[in-house]
């Protein structure tokens, strides 16, 4: 095991009627105004709009509003909300939604800090300084943004999807009442879920051989999420397996599973990914149960260990050799995502094979990545050549 620091700055407040008990927090630090920042119509459905805005009603605390977030949120929308704190009035920023909503909320928070464009931290040209504060009400489990200090952002101007990381963005105090989620459609579910799942295996199939103790604690909740998903799907409303997928959601891409390790994780089916997202609106969750196992059947050959690892812990995967149960666990991980209805194959979702060269030099752009298996831009066309 690898030395490390680590410190999660997030109070969560967990459980069923919870967005009351967030007001201590914002009046305890003063706080007088917000920028409530949310998407479309979910939060109206679900009832979380009615209970925030009551709750910032009854502590007399002020807000204004930024809506219309999408999914893979753009950086022209988080430059509306920039202006808008530069108004005045803001003293802090409040999402209420899923991972889009507080990605949005967190670039808001420090480019109303900073006099150039805010796209400067997400290209390297500026370090984040300081934000305003952030605090949340999540309604979509899915990227752990609620409890952790990343921020990924779309900018359709130079077709880039990309993140930046640094303490300044954790928020101060995230609410998560499971029963806002039971109104989810069906497909937001699933695609959470195979987002939590791969920021899971994406620590577990990074070759670190030295966190043996965490590797079993991803196991045990890639597990979870299994067993979680389609009881959801039969019944959406069911309290304790949303409790578990939702609390499952925040723990998965926190930080924690990432002590000890070597690196923090391989993270190239999730760069991968982002091209599908940026360039044709593929929903993050989708785009990675299709870049995963293509990801993975091309380089477990040379890399068998981790999967046949994950083959005995996760799906009793116990006879043959090696590479033997290393590719029959990626063939169970493929069924698993096609039996959720999540899609496995480029055709899936209307990709046409005759871009894969276009996304894959949007992914790879003239750099290498990966920790497993370091790939260049001959790798990854060959990757997304499997997964059309």
């Amino acid at each position: 095991m690898h030395n490390f620091f680590w410190q999660n700055k997030t109070a969560l407040i967990f459980g069923k009627d919870t967005v009351k008990d967030l007001a201590e927090h914002l009046k305890r630090d003063g706080i007088k105004g917000v920028l409530l920042v949310f998407g479309g119509k979910g939060i109206f459905k679900c009832g979380a709009y009615a209970q925030v805005t009551e709750m910032l009603n009854k502590a007399g605390i002020k807000f204004s509003e930024l809506n219309e977030i999408k999914p893979n949120p753009r950086v022209d929308k988080v430059r509306e909300g920039i202006a808008r704190v530069k108004a005045g009035g803001i003293d802090a920023i409040l999402p209420v939604g899923g991972g889009s909503v507080f990605d949005s909320a967190k670039a808001i928070a420090a480019g109303a800090c900073y006099d150039g464009d805010v796209w400067d931290f997400f290209s390297g040209k500026a370090k984040i300084e300081r934000a305003y504060p952030i605090y949340g009400v999540l309604t979509v489990s899915a990227t752990s943004s609620e409890v952790n200090c990343i921020s990924v952002i779309s900018n359709p101007e130079s077709e880039i999807k990309t993140g930046i990381e640094t303490p300044f963005l954790y928020p101060k105090v995230s609410v998560i009442d499971p029963t806002f989620q039971f109104t989810l459609p069906q497909k937001q579910t699933v695609y959470g879920g195979a987002d939590i799942i791969a920021h899971l295996l994406e620590r577990v199939l990074d070759g670190d051989e030295g966190s043996e103790l965490i590797d079993e604690q991803c196991y045990s909740l890639i597990r979870t999420m299994m067993r979680v998903i389609p009881d959801l799907i039969e019944d959406p409303k069911n309290y304790d397996a949303r409790a578990e997928y939702a609390l499952g959601a925040a723990m998965a891409h926190s930080g924690f599973y990432s002590l000890g390790r070597r690196v923090r994780g391989d993270f190239s089916s999730h760069r991968m990914g982002h091209s599908l997202s940026m360039l044709y609106g593929v929903a993050h969750g989708a785009s990675l149960s299709i870049v995963m196992p293509a990801w993975a059947r091309y380089i477990y050959e040379d890399n068998p260990v981790p999967f046949a690892r994950l083959g005995e812990a996760v799906f009793d995967i116990f006879d043959g050799t090696d590479e033997e149960k290393a590719l029959e666990a990626i063939e169970a991980l493929e069924d698993f995502f096609k039996d959720i209805n999540s899609p496995t194959t480029l055709r899936e979702v209307g990709i046409k094979e005759e871009d894969i060269e276009k996304i894959a030099s949007n992914a790879s752009r003239g750099e290498t990545f990966g920790a497993l298996k370091e790939l260049n831009a001959d790798d990854v066309l060959e990757i997304f050549k499997i997964a059309y």
